[in-house]
């Protein structure tokens, strides 16, 4: 599979804060078993790449206790200060524990306090250093985080993969408008099933669409 040596997937914000059996934003999002599924579809899709040349790439979003790196007083930002959300050394900011056996199949880079990957981590740089010329985005949350790496990533000349079914948003609504009406400016929009078949690999398992 030496042909995907080129390609990468970012897996952004696989916390328990976002993805855990005791996910702190379940309650904030319509039909939050879609949080199970599109769990259930990264990890699938990750089994799958495991004999690939395809790098898995981990960007967690993280504070330090206060949040001190947050100074909005409103919006999403606001919100996860005032919760106590996503800080370093707590259970939720730690990576789902689904991904634990895989620490040294993957590269974390730390850094981010805000919705895009590139910002304030080494992303741009290891995708350069190692000649990583196609990204694929999974994780949360498609209107935020998604959206701001899919933007910069194709502006800095990176070929954006999202997939739809690795992907979460507040409502089934909101990730349709994404996928059919805002990511087709700037990225490719597949879901992981038909990724792995046009590039010959097998899925570990079928991958499921949420509504």
């Amino acid at each position: 599979m030496s042909q995907l040596s080129n390609t990468a997937i970012l897996l952004i914000g696989l916390q328990n804060d976002h993805f855990g059996p005791n996910c702190a934003l379940r309650s904030s999002i319509e039909s939050p078993e879609r949080i199970d599924l599109v769990k259930s579809n990264i990890l699938s899709f990750i089994q799958s790449l495991l004999e690939t040349d395809v790098s898995i790439v981990n960007l967690p979003i993280l504070f330090r206790e206060g949040h001190p790196e947050i100074t909005q007083e409103i919006g999403i930002l606001a919100a996860i200060k005032q919760n106590g959300l996503f800080v370093e050394g707590t259970t939720g900011g730690c990576v789902i524990e689904e991904l634990l056996p895989l620490e040294n199949e993957m590269m974390t880079l730390p850094g981010r306090t805000g919705f895009n990957t590139f910002v304030d981590t080494q992303l741009n740089e290891y995708l350069t250093e190692n000649n990583i010329r196609q990204i694929l985005l999974a994780g949360a949350s498609t209107a935020v985080c998604i959206d701001s790496t899919a933007r910069s990533g194709y502006e800095l000349g990176f070929d954006v993969v999202v997939l739809k079914d690795c992907t979460i948003s507040r409502t089934p609504a909101e990730q349709d408008m994404y996928c059919q009406s805002i990511f087709p400016i700037y990225a490719s929009v597949t879901n992981s099933g038909e990724w792995l078949q046009s590039h010959g690999i097998k899925s570990t398992t079928g991958s499921t669409e949420h509504a």
